[in-house]
């Protein structure tokens, strides 16, 4: 396992790096690097690296958090819905959670309870996980949450991007949006994209999007999925908490809020992980949360 999360790292901070480079950087053979990377992704140790859009004056997405009487229907109905590009079925303070690229009025759809939350999208952020026990990070949280020591908000006006993308890069987008590590050349012929305009969009990406690798040691479909959505003023360190886990957490901006996805194995460790969320409570890291269990999702 440790030679994967060496592999692992050499993705995470490269995303499109070679095999012989990873090779040559972690002490394996080509071939070796080449199956060991294919049993991260069978199993699902490894997942992208995937791209995410960055918040522009052209470009925004947003989040509905909602109560439905009937998830499963709606969550089944939104797989073809127009402008929709993520959603979820969950069970908690929502049970659906949709992500769209344009403002919908999703109240209209059958069924709708209560909107618990909606928003624009800001920045994602994946910080990269250790290779630790969950017994050793949750001591590592407590340590940190020890020395916490409460500072004025930190919430910071961004310089947006302007976004001036055509229909190819768009193209190139819905084509390495979800497998940036694809071979290129036979999805270049497959989108008809030139080679001259993918390298271009390659140089720009970091400016548009932002790139996520995730770790998930026993595998991504074998944790526990647990979303929180954090009215907090001290977003550094709610993503400094939760890059002490040895499973990838997703971060996501919500408006001046921070959601939170991350990956549990077992109720003990849920156990623990409620029990930190209290104590950020209780220290007035977050004035307030929500929460729920994903149970099903779907990337469109």
């Amino acid at each position: 396992m440790e030679k994967y999360y060496e592999i692992f790292e050499q993705i995470y901070e490269s995303p499109t790096i070679s095999l012989h480079d990873i090779s040559t950087n972690v002490g394996l053979s080509r071939n070796t690097v080449s199956e060991y990377v294919k049993e991260m992704y069978a199993t699902g140790i490894m997942v992208g690296p995937q791209i995410r859009m960055k918040p522009s004056p052209d470009y925004k997405e947003y989040v509905y958090l909602m109560d439905f009487s009937d998830p499963f229907q709606v969550f089944t109905g939104l797989k073809e819905f127009p402008h929709v590009v993520y959603h979820a079925m969950a069970l908690g303070d929502w049970t659906t959670m949709v992500i769209t690229d344009r403002l919908l009025d999703l109240s209209q759809l059958v069924g709708f309870h209560n909107m618990v939350y909606q928003g624009v999208r800001g920045y994602s952020y994946t910080p990269k996980p250790e290779y630790i026990t969950w017994d050793e990070s949750f001591t590592k949280v407590d340590k940190e949450m020890a020395e916490f020591a409460p500072e004025p908000s930190e919430h910071k006006d961004r310089q947006l991007n302007s976004l001036d993308w055509g229909e190819d890069e768009w193209k190139l987008f819905r084509a390495f949006k979800y497998k940036m590590r694809k071979t290129v050349t036979p999805t270049l012929k497959k989108i008809k994209v030139r080679y001259e305009g993918y390298s271009k969009w390659m140089e720009d990406l970091k400016d548009n999007c932002t790139v996520h690798t995730g770790f998930y040691p026993e595998g991504f479909q074998n944790y526990m999925s647990y979303c929180f959505l954090f009215y907090t003023e001290y977003e550094s360190l709610v993503k400094s908490l939760f890059s002490l886990f040895p499973t990838t957490s997703f971060i996501m901006e919500v408006d001046s809020q921070l959601m939170v996805f991350t990956s549990m194995p077992s109720s003990e460790v849920a156990r623990e992980l409620f029990c930190l969320i209290y104590s950020m409570k209780a220290e007035s890291i977050m004035k307030r949360f929500n929460q729920a269990v994903a149970l099903f999702y779907c990337q469109h």
